[in-house]
């Protein structure tokens, strides 16, 4: 039977539209199956593009090949998350011991308190609350003890994980020393090949700026970090190391970085007496409301730009897919390509070239 030249292209479109549904559905899945291969080669390639103007300009200073230079600019990172690591860990990990040691009486103060509690449930015949109450306290307690004895082993396991670290820095290299090429495969592509005087400017641009937000957050989360934990350790907030530690990781998680800091805290001073989650509760307060309000304004002359719901949606995508890489690379990763789209604003044809088309 032969068909019509309507219905062979209508044919056509429906065969090329399940291939492509097909091709697509696939592809979804490889990338899903492979996502933490995914999320490693995104954060070398960020790290890459955060470290690159170190590398050109060393390249420029003492006239080295690219590549040397980024190999020079990687063993370096490498040492100085080595010397941080050296210097961190050991007293962090007594600081774990010591967290294990203290448990017992962490938990005989938890129950002292739920006790108080109690009773004054008690007084105002308040029996229903406090079996409700009591369950949950009881479930809270279990789950705190258990994670606790299981902090040395999965902080051990971690520890043991840091070969990961290995393709990481090999990832980072070959992204940094190739940099050149896979600029060029960007201005050669059809739409920018014609502007490439506008796209270069719009490249420029678009680096410019998240390096800038890049750079200016970890000064933030730097500070907002010493002045927590060394705050707390002066006012004897017990593991105060390990705060600081945590925040400065964590303040590059926006809202939930800061919270999970605060709870932390807090945990930390209220075992010790209500006298030190007080202090806890006003140095958190001070520092944070110093930081976010004075200090991150200056350095970051623009923020996100993105919505405070959308930025929670992307947290809790980026924790699906890509765990703790992936809460620390989603937000960045919209920073960037919002820049991305900006930039398409400096390729856009001009009134000038519009009329040439025109007349021509």
């Amino acid at each position: 039977m032969k068909l019509s030249s309507k219905e062979a292209s209508a044919l056509r479109v429906v065969l090329l539209s399940v291939l492509s549904i097909a091709v697509g559905t696939a592809t979804l899945w490889l990338l899903w199956s492979i996502r933490s291969i995914v999320f490693l080669t995104g954060a070398a390639a960020f790290a890459a593009f955060l470290f690159l103007p170190i590398a050109n300009w060393l390249s420029d200073k003492t006239h080295l090949r690219l590549s040397l230079s980024s190999l020079i600019v990687v063993l370096a990172v490498l040492a100085l998350l080595a010397g941080v690591v050296m210097i961190t860990v050991p007293p962090l990990v007594q600081e774990i011991k010591s967290l294990l040691n203290s448990l017992p009486d962490y938990v005989k103060t938890l129950q002292s308190y739920s006790v108080r509690f109690f009773t004054w449930l008690d007084q105002y015949n308040l029996s229903s609350v406090k079996d409700t109450v009591a369950s949950m306290l009881g479930a809270v307690e279990s789950s705190l003890v258990s994670a606790a004895q299981n902090l040395v082993t999965a902080s051990s396991k971690k520890l043991l994980q840091l070969g990961i670290l290995v393709p990481f820095f090999v990832l980072m290299y070959f992204f940094m020393s190739g940099s050149h090429i896979y600029y060029e495969m960007c201005l050669s592509l059809p739409f920018v090949r014609t502007r490439r005087d506008r796209a270069e400017a719009a490249l420029g641009q678009v680096a410019a700026n998240v390096r800038k937000y890049m750079q200016a957050l970890a000064v933030v989360a730097g500070v907002t970090a010493l002045l927590l934990g060394g705050i707390s350790a002066l006012f004897g907030i017990r593991y105060a190391l390990t705060i600081g530690i945590v925040d400065f990781i964590a303040e590059f998680i926006p809202y939930a970085g800061p919270a999970i800091v605060a709870l932390l805290g807090a945990f930390f001073a209220a075992v010790s007496g209500p006298g030190k989650l007080l202090a806890w509760i006003i140095i958190f307060t001070v520092v944070e409301v110093t930081t976010s309000q004075i200090l991150s304004p200056r350095l970051i002359s623009e923020k996100t730009g993105l919505n405070p719901g959308v930025v929670i949606v992307l947290l809790l995508a980026g924790e699906r897919l890509g765990g703790f890489y992936g809460l620390l690379l989603v937000v960045p990763a919209a920073v960037f390509i919002r820049q991305v789209a900006r930039s398409f604003s400096l390729l856009r044809p001009t009134e000038e070239e519009t009329e040439n088309v025109a007349v021509d």
